[in-house]
């Protein structure tokens, strides 16, 4: 119960904020270009800069020294544990799992928004499982 507790803390707020930056950024591209493939493209990008936006402030957050600043190796550290934590996962669901799932939804809906959200939420799955045994192994194996 621990973990679940930790992951929701570490991954929750980021959550949100991808959906908001999914629907913003979907539904912006939908009314420039009414592209139903551009429209999910523009969704899972406008996800991402939610997403990691709040994953790099918190974990540059975290390495402030105790005078509020951050050093080079701090910043280099957090991109890369953010690569190791995230990279794999983000290969396949940013260029095939989460655009596919907001378009296909979007088709089936026949709703940009509610498909978006769709996506969003059923490319989750597939996201978080290999993010989390990530995460653990980071946690492990990298200690600073």
């Amino acid at each position: 119960m621990n973990k679940i507790v930790e992951w929701l803390k570490r991954y929750l707020p980021a959550e949100i904020l991808s959906i908001i930056g999914a629907l913003i950024g979907g539904m912006l591209v939908n009314f420039l270009f009414h592209n139903q493939i551009v429209t999910a493209l523009g969704g899972t990008w406008g996800g991402n800069i939610g997403y990691y936006s709040q994953i790099l402030y918190s974990d540059t957050k975290k390495r402030k020294l105790k005078d509020g600043k951050t050093t080079l190796i701090g910043i280099l550290k957090t991109f890369r544990n953010i690569i190791i934590e995230f990279g794999p996962a983000e290969y396949l669901d940013s260029f095939m799992i989460r655009p596919v799932a907001m378009y296909l939804f979007s088709v089936i809906t026949g709703n940009i928004a509610l498909g978006l959200l769709l996506g969003t939420i059923s490319a989750n799955v597939t996201f978080y499982l290999p993010t989390i045994i990530a995460y653990e192994f980071r946690k492990k194996y990298f200690k600073d």
